[in-house]
């Protein structure tokens, strides 16, 4: 299992609950994700440029007063993601007439098999640099000029224009070019789906309740050093046992290994308590 292969399965449970419920939509299989994308289709560099001021405003988005989440999770499981697809919990853009509506946009993409011989921790490699890639191209790429998202960590706060309305924006086109793009510019993905829900803020909180589980891993990670052997290492003073980090360690430790001042600790291994590898 990859590091955040549990909130996909919950992601995928919550999603498909609503399904079952007649409360979603999913597209698939659009043209538009085997295109290749020309400069034109970089916001920011048509005529009318990325800012969209509030009173050209015809919908905003994940307002924080209205509920806001966003999320970009890989995996090596293919069964996990369905390639290509569309899914909308709410109404699309060209369906309401509310000025502020919730919003939650998650990315769930399968990786490339590493073929090294220490899989587990290349998975995670992996699965980290893609992840901080497709963020990255997350707020890159749109549909089209009157888009605008405002970088705030883990959310995603989104103006879309009055223009862009009656040029056809919507999320299923918005969730076209983030799989098209993510594809074209990853090389480790596969297969790539998004998931956006407008409908309200109690969605959008659970939600991001789940998705906390991946982010305390991933806050987790970022606290390690790398060594000059390629191996994380545990910077705390403190020993495991009494360390108050011992349970998120203990989830991550069935990818990673973690070397721990001169021992390599593996979860579901014993520790090797001799000296470190040269």
């Amino acid at each position: 299992m990859d590091l955040f292969d549990d909130t996909i399965i919950e992601i995928r449970d919550w999603f498909d609950a609503k399904r079952i419920s007649g409360q979603s939509r999913s597209y698939f299989n659009s043209p538009l994700m085997n295109d290749p994308f020309s400069p034109g289709d970089l916001p920011g560099e048509g005529k009318n440029g990325r800012i969209v001021l509030k009173e050209d405003t015809q919908v905003e988005l994940g307002h924080p007063s209205k509920g806001s989440c966003a999320a970009t999770l890989a995996t090596h499981r293919l069964d996990l993601v369905s390639d290509g697809c569309i899914t909308l919990v709410g109404p699309e853009i060209s369906e309401t007439q509310e000025p502020i509506l919730p919003f939650a946009q998650i990315i769930i993409a399968a990786l490339k098999r590493s073929n090294e011989i220490d899989a587990a921790y290349q998975a995670t490699l992996e699965i980290e640099n893609t992840a901080s890639a497709m963020d990255r191209l997350a707020h890159q790429y749109a549909p089209t000029d009157g888009y605008m998202i405002r970088s705030v960590p883990n959310l995603i706060w989104a103006r879309v224009s009055q223009e862009a309305c009656r040029s056809g924006f919507s999320l299923k086109l918005l969730g076209e070019r983030l799989v098209a793009a993510i594809k074209q510019n990853c090389s480790q993905v596969t297969s790539c789906e998004v998931f956006f829900v407008t409908s309200t803020k109690g969605d959008v909180n659970e939600l991001d309740d789940l998705i906390e589980k991946a982010r305390v891993k991933q806050r987790k990670l970022d606290t390690y050093a790398r060594g000059p052997d390629g191996e994380l290492e545990c910077t705390q003073a403190l020993d495991c046992n009494s360390c108050s980090e011992q349970v998120v360690c203990d989830t991550i430790r069935d990818v990673i290994r973690i070397r721990k001042g001169d021992r390599v600790v593996t979860f579901g291994e014993e520790e090797n308590t001799g000296p470190g590898p040269e």
